[in-house]
């Protein structure tokens, strides 16, 4: 196998549409490299990004009752005379 020097030499001795062929194939190769590396590789939190809005709970929280509670804010508090 060449040495990266002897094939960036190389490069200068292509046409312009074949570097432009050439950067495309690379670019196809690292999205390709990109997609089939392992979750850890790509980031400590990828793992549990992926499994995020899959999960359900049967605790119930404000948000899970977002519009009682908002009522309850928002209610007239004024006493009456």
């Amino acid at each position: 196998m060449q040495t990266i020097e002897a094939l960036i030499k190389q490069t200068d001795t292509l046409s312009p549409q074949d570097r432009k062929r050439l950067l495309a194939h690379l670019q196809t190769l690292i999205a390709e490299e990109a997609h089939t590396q392992p979750a850890t590789k790509k980031g400590p939190y990828t793992h549990s990004l992926a499994l995020a809005g899959t999960i359900h709970t049967s605790h119930t929280d404000v948000s899970a009752d977002k519009y009682k509670h908002l009522a309850e804010a928002y209610a007239d508090r004024h006493e009456e005379q």
